[in-house]
């Protein structure tokens, strides 16, 4: 009677898998942009992260913004990618709340990627509220 060998290729993959993370492998992964310290008017920034990711020419970007205005507020925020030394590589306008107003006090969020296909050699973000 013959014996059956266990069939290993499937294990195999799955440790590889686990082994090796697509960075490792040589997949694009997304970088860290580095925020710069601001001062907001009416809006306080909480949170502020971003992420290029140069292969598909996008950067995801998601933050969170509390009102301290005293007033309700409705607006956007434009996000600015910049070099290492701080030079302007390209702007881009974000919705914030869903174009919704928010309320003194309350925090809302932005979440969204940009294409970036004309922006080379982000390296830092920054950004501006615009009130409507």
């Amino acid at each position: 009677m013959k014996r059956k060998k266990p069939f290993v290729l499937p294990a195999l993959f799955l440790s590889l898998a686990l082994v090796c993370p697509p960075q490792a492998c040589g997949e694009p992964a997304g970088r860290n942009l580095i925020p710069m310290k601001q001062k907001l008017s009416l809006v306080s920034l909480e949170k502020l992260e971003a992420e290029y990711f140069p292969a598909n020419k996008v950067v995801s970007v998601k933050g969170r913004l509390k009102n301290i205005s005293s007033t309700t507020l409705r607006g956007y925020v434009t996000l600015y990618l910049l070099s290492s030394s701080g030079t302007v590589l390209g702007a881009f306008d974000l919705p914030v709340n869903e174009h919704r107003p928010f309320n003194d006090g309350e925090t809302v969020f932005f979440d969204t990627a940009v294409n970036v296909s004309n922006v080379s050699g982000a390296y830092q973000v920054s950004l501006d509220f615009t009130q409507d």
